[in-house]
């Protein structure tokens, strides 16, 4: 007697708040789901890959979003193929919104723009993007823009470190003569001198538009349009350092050892501050080659090199990894032999030789890869 008047309940309370043992979606749906993942969107840090499906009042609802056009023209057969003869509703947002028509992209207008994980200026510091980088515009919220970096890396910035510009002003900023920063800190001013206003500070590799200017000074525009003067021997043409066919050893090696003391910042991108990633990163980047952002997406780069028994195969500009032995946690760049420079407590040069004053034991017990990034 109990016993049914339990499965009378039971069953008074399913049809009254509709519930149902069958409302997990497929099996075959979910598999589905993992493998378009593994295709098409298997990092998260360089692409947004969220799928959740749902079941109310005798339909499926299918949220989420992606940045991938791919990811989505397969979320949406697999839907199509799953949940035939259902009632489906496909909230499947494709990045960036149709809203934002033509205007999706936009230049860093401050010397360097801080990208958090989330929308929150107390949000972990992910990565940081330099003056005159484009960026890709994916969602907004409130005065938070979620970009791409050029590097691909995904990221929360203030609205005000950019400027947001359509295919008509993108396309004059990228057809304008430039300047880039060749320093690792410096103004523009806003008269031809040194004493007069500053207008914003420069870190290596900040882009700005050539105006006019002859002599010491040249006249440059920002990406805001703020104008102001900044003095010759501190910045390079844009278009011949861009036009670079392949780092230099050299220039690579004297390029870092310019950036020694400079702090180490968990995030850090520029010469401001400085994680170890962003450290050879920044380095390569103002040479003309763009690294992944991270140690672990480095060390998928260029050519393995197994040392000698006295480093002397390995060259200058070499990339070296670190970790425990099942993954890489830590880069820096090879000066020669044992020699590498890093960003550690800040950026400093250590030795994996035992007998070398810069011997760095816990450097030497974590080695974990040589990457050959320039070619012979």
């Amino acid at each position: 007697m109990a016993i049914k008047v339990l499965i009378s309940v039971l069953t008074l309370i399913f049809l009254v708040t509709g519930c149902s043992f069958n409302n997990e979606p497929p099996e075959a749906f979910s598999t589905g789901i993992e493998k378009i993942k593994m295709k098409w969107a298997p990092e998260k840090r360089t692409a947004v890959f969220d799928v959740v499906p749902s079941y109310a009042d005798g339909e499926w609802t299918i949220s989420g979003e992606t940045t991938v056009p791919e990811a989505w023209d397969a979320i949406d057969s697999l839907v199509k193929e799953i949940f035939a003869g259902e009632k489906i509703v496909m909230d499947f947002a494709l990045l960036p919104p149709a809203e934002f028509a033509d205007t999706t992209q936009a230049v860093v207008n401050v010397s360097v723009g801080n990208l958090r994980r989330e929308p929150r200026h107390a949000a972990e510091l992910v990565d940081q993007v330099v003056m005159g980088m484009e960026l890709k515009l994916l969602k907004a919220k409130s005065y938070w823009y979620f970009v791409q970096t050029p590097s691909g890396y995904l990221g929360w910035i203030t609205r005000g470190s950019l400027t947001r510009m359509g295919a008509t002003e993108i396309g004059k900023w990228r057809q304008a003569d430039k300047y880039v920063m060749n320093e690792n800190l410096g103004h523009i001013y806003s008269k031809p001198s040194e004493g007069s206003q500053v207008v914003t500070d420069l870190v290596l590799g900040s882009v700005f538009i050539k105006k006019e200017g002859s002599g010491t000074w040249r006249e440059v525009e920002l990406p805001d349009g703020r104008a102001g003067f900044v003095h010759r021997d501190r910045i390079v043409n844009f278009q011949e350092a861009n036009n670079r066919r392949f780092p230099d050893r050299k220039a690579i090696v004297d390029r870092a050892k310019t950036m020694m003391g400079v702090p180490y910042l968990w995030g850090g991108n520029s010469t401001k501050g400085l994680d170890c990633s962003g450290f050879s990163g920044t380095v390569y980047r103002a040479e003309g080659y763009q690294l992944p952002r991270d140690a672990n997406m480095q060390v998928k780069e260029g050519e393995e090199v197994v040392p000698n028994a006295d480093y002397a195969n390995v060259f200058p500009g070499d990339l070296i990894f670190f970790g425990p032995p099942d993954r890489v946690t830590h880069v820096g760049i090879c000066l020669g032999g044992s020699y590498f420079i890093h960003s550690s407590d800040d950026v400093h040069i250590n030795s994996l030789d035992e007998k070398d004053e810069l011997f760095n034991a816990y450097r030497k017990r974590t080695f974990r890869h040589i990457k050959r990034i320039i070619k012979d």
